[in-house]
């Protein structure tokens, strides 16, 4: 069994061990130590990096006890070495885990919801409460957590004996018997967990939910802490003082203005889009090759297109037309209330280098040519 420092002081970040076993593996070397600060992947966690002597430490795992840690280089049995975390990751995990069970605690408490995933990433972490919550529901527990922050309330972990466990009421996934590890924070919550934690909650700094979504029949939230809510804030302040002289802004009024602008482009496009139409319209240059009814313009949309089409529908046993774009290229639409025209776009794409299709009485697409061989296809 491998003596877990990390359990006994969250805050280890250096270490002395001596080395129990070294076996090459793929792209590197397992050690085995008698005792480590690294904690292995688990739990929605990711293992810790750092060193081990000059060594990198690329992961770490447990099984049956024994914790394992790959590393670039090998090492002799019975060697002392030294073991150095990164401890800006390290820390920068421990805050958001902590948060993670502040939030989840308290939606239990507030709903009786138990979170049902858990993954913590680079920069924010995912959790699964297994009921609904609105909006004002969210505001709420955020709310909450982050006053539990300004309590600074204690956290702490400890393996109680079986009887003292089956006294109390605590948050688990698994339903677990023996060797559990409760995390306590004051008066917010108990729950089976591994990993490192803060000592208090102020250390968790700020905690921020930034996206949720119904997922699975309850939610997915999105949240960070710490240092990682620090960095999301300065992000979005820049981005903030960036909009605000593009626009003219005072600060608190970037999205009143965005919207604004925004209703203002929507107004102009769709001008645009009808002066568009009436310009195909104008520009529109029609043929009739026998039975087929073909029309030519410049860069009409297919939804102006389409509309030239139904008005010519019933001009031609089948009305195809056809708007220029750049570097001879045609978008088409083909069209026939009483013929099927997927035979007759089959042989344009060919010819043409076209791709495109639809149902037997309507299809668009594009096509590479010239208009003159485009009649002369029709003819």
């Amino acid at each position: 069994m491998t003596i877990k420092l990390y359990e006994e002081n969250a805050y280890i970040k250096e270490f002395e061990a001596e080395i129990l076993s070294c076996e090459e593996c793929k792209n590197g070397f397992l050690l085995t130590l008698d005792k480590t600060a690294f904690f292995p992947e688990g739990g929605g966690q990711q293992a810790d990096t750092g060193f081990i002597n000059d060594a990198k430490v690329l992961d770490v795992q447990e099984k049956d006890g024994i914790i394992t840690h790959k590393v670039d280089k090998a090492f002799t049995v019975g060697e002392t070495v030294t073991g150095k975390l990164d401890w800006n990751t390290r820390f920068s995990r421990m805050q958001g885990h902590t948060g993670e069970h502040l939030v989840s605690g308290i939606i239990h408490s507030m709903f009786g919801y138990d979170n049902l995933g858990f993954h913590m990433s680079e920069k924010t972490m995912t959790l699964d409460p297994s009921g609904i919550l609105t909006d004002e529901d969210i505001k709420e527990i955020e709310r909450k957590a982050n006053m539990a922050v300004y309590e600074n309330r204690d956290v702490t972990a400890y393996y109680p004996d079986p009887k003292t466990l089956s006294t109390l009421e605590y948050r688990s996934k698994l339903d677990l018997v023996e060797g559990v590890r409760l995390v306590n924070i004051d008066s917010y919550d108990t729950c089976a967990c591994c990993a490192p934690h803060v000592s208090k909650t102020g250390e968790i700094g700020l905690i921020k939910i930034i996206d949720y979504i119904q997922y699975k029949g309850g939610m997915r939230l999105t949240m960070v802490c710490g240092i990682n809510a620090f960095e999301d804030y300065s992000k979005l302040h820049d981005d903030n003082k960036e909009l605000m002289h593009l626009l003219s802004a005072s600060r608190d009024k970037v999205s009143e203005f965005v919207v604004r602008d925004h209703e203002v482009i929507g107004s102009q496009k769709a001008e645009i889009n009808r002066l568009n139409a009436e310009l195909s319209i104008a520009n529109l240059d029609i043929k009739e090759v026998g039975t087929t009814l073909l029309g030519f313009t410049k860069g009409a949309s297919f939804d102006d297109m389409r509309n030239l089409v139904n008005e010519n529908l019933e001009k031609g046993e089948l009305v195809a037309f056809f708007s220029e774009g750049e570097n001879d290229t045609f978008s088409y639409i083909i069209s026939s209330s009483t013929l099927d025209v997927r035979d007759t776009v089959k042989a344009l794409n060919e010819q043409f280098s076209g791709k495109g299709g639809g149902r037997p009485n309507y299809a668009q697409g594009k096509i590479t040519g010239f208009k003159n061989d485009i009649i002369s296809f029709f003819e």
